[in-house]
């Protein structure tokens, strides 16, 4: 286990679902990681979707800025456990409440609009985020730009399957949000009916809580060719996967439709969506128009996409090569790895990290790949706990349980790095994270001795941590050893 996430989103149909499902996203990963979710909101007809997720679920009485929604939260919250918020309402005096209670927080963003920030992390998920001056407390990690697009679960396992754009675009997606307060859909609809094309296949996504259903539904009558609404997707990737071209609101589809390489007509219907429409033109994965100004020119737009192949497959493919759907996962482990720490390693640590040392991908990836015997270990690791050169150290989690071990061997002025995480913690960040906190350590209590680190030219996993943490190659050496890369901090 790592712990409990609570979360701390609404939904509405002025506001939409947008803050929710990309909390469920987080929730998800977090789940697969091994933790709890616990989603405090006022969500409507979302509720049973979270509480199909697994997700434990209470809804305030009522929200922020009432006084009783931060005693809630404050009454759920245990300490170690991270909390995240998504909303506009939820302001800097409420995260400064947060933050003052000893809560870690991850503050979720898009515009940069509630000035000054009060946050142990804050999200932004969109491409062009690091354009942002945040002003926000000095230790407050900064995870922004499309690396962290918060996708659900469905849209990691399920990749593109995108193959050439067909000549002309024949299934077209219209989904503007679960709610769609302004009703842009019957305005879409409309555009699309003036086009008289009998040839097209129309898919029209409207979430449960859109108020505008039975006028959708009459709307839908209008246009010559077979048009579906759809209430209930529990298959959006597949959906997404069958359309040759989308219109879609400028929001978080937007980066589930990249994820799938749907090119796509994205319409701002909102300020906060500006940040959204940058990004898309940014990455080349759109055409954006502004719904206040060009509701009118949806007709050409749609038009021209429709008919013009190589500049969909240029915006599929850019879209494609943006989002990889793993950002949920790696904001998760993110938040977990802030809850790691260092403590010397004892004799009690010996089996373990024998256990460590001989798996086989990690023996694969050292000098030596022979499997090291019980009593040859023993004998080693006590030499190393006495060794005054020798700096062992064991990383927990914010639960106390043993995830990986790092090891400075000093040499006049070099610090040699070994380390290895523990095997149901790969691929986690762990080890960028551990050697960051070993090298703080080093520069506080060694400040003469430089980190150095031995890798093989094939480890690639190796060289991309070493090189987050802030080590350069300095040169490849040819030794008894074979060939390695000597990298510096």
């Amino acid at each position: 286990m790592i712990g409990t996430l609570t979360i701390r989103a609404d939904s509405s149909p002025s506001m939409g679902t947008g803050h929710v499902m990309r909390m469920i996203a987080l929730g998800q990963a977090w789940q697969d990681r091994g933790g709890r979710v616990r989603l405090i909101g006022s969500v409507g007809a979302l509720e049973d979707r979270i509480r199909a997720e697994g997700f434990d679920f209470i809804a305030p009485n009522a929200p922020h800025p009432a006084p009783d929604d931060l005693a809630l939260v404050s009454a759920h919250m245990r300490k170690g456990d991270w909390l995240a918020i998504d909303g506009y309402h939820f302001d800097s005096a409420y995260q400064q409440a947060l933050i003052g209670a000893g809560f870690r927080t991850l503050v979720m963003d898009d515009i940069c609009d509630r000035a000054p920030y009060f946050a142990t992390a804050l999200l932004n998920q969109n491409h062009g985020a690091d354009a942002y001056q945040y002003e926000i407390n000095a230790d407050a990690a900064l995870l922004l730009g499309t690396r962290f697009t918060l996708l659900r679960r469905e849209f990691r396992t399920t990749g593109p399957v995108k193959s050439p754009a067909p000549q002309k675009a024949w299934n077209i997606l219209v989904t503007l949000g679960g709610a769609d307060p302004g009703n842009l859909t019957s305005a879409v609809l409309a555009a699309m009916a003036s086009l008289k094309d009998d040839s097209l296949r129309v898919k029209v996504v409207a979430g449960a809580a859109n108020p505008h259903l039975d006028r959708l539904r009459g709307d839908m009558t209008t246009l010559p060719c077979p048009t579906e609404l759809l209430t209930d997707v529990r298959d959006m990737p597949g959906l997404m996967a069958w359309a040759d071209l989308a219109v879609t609101a400028a929001g978080s589809t937007c980066w589930e439709l990249c994820r799938m390489g749907v090119p796509m007509l994205a319409l701002q219907a909102a300020n906060n969506q500006e940040s959204v429409c940058t990004g898309l033109n940014g990455i080349g994965a759109a055409i954006c128009l502004d719904t206040n100004r060009a509701l009118e020119n949806i007709v050409s737009r749609l038009t021209m996409l429709m008919n013009a192949p190589d500049r969909r497959q240029v915006m599929s493919e850019a879209g494609m090569r943006a989002i990889d759907g793993c950002g949920a996962l790696r904001v998760a482990d993110h938040l977990y790895c802030t809850g790691l720490r260092l403590r010397p390693a004892t004799q009690d640590d010996c089996q373990r990290t024998l256990d460590w040392r001989n798996r086989p991908d990690i023996r694969a990836q050292s000098f030596s790949n022979d499997r090291i015997a019980p009593k040859d270990h023993a004998r080693w690791f006590a030499g190393k706990l006495n060794e005054p050169s020798c700096h062992l150290f064991i990383a927990e989690d914010d639960q106390g349980t043993p995830v990986g071990q790092f090891r400075f061997d000093l040499d006049g002025d070099e610090a040699l790095v070994s380390l290895s995480t523990a095997p149901d913690r790969t691929g986690r960040g762990i080890g960028t994270a551990m050697t960051r906190l070993a090298c703080q350590w080093l520069a506080r209590n060694v400040p003469s001795a430089r980190a150095v680190a031995r890798v093989k030219p094939d480890n690639a996993a190796s060289l991309s941590m070493f090189a987050k943490v802030g080590f350069r190659l300095v040169k490849t050496i040819w030794d008894e050893r074979g060939e390695y890369h000597r990298l510096e901090l």
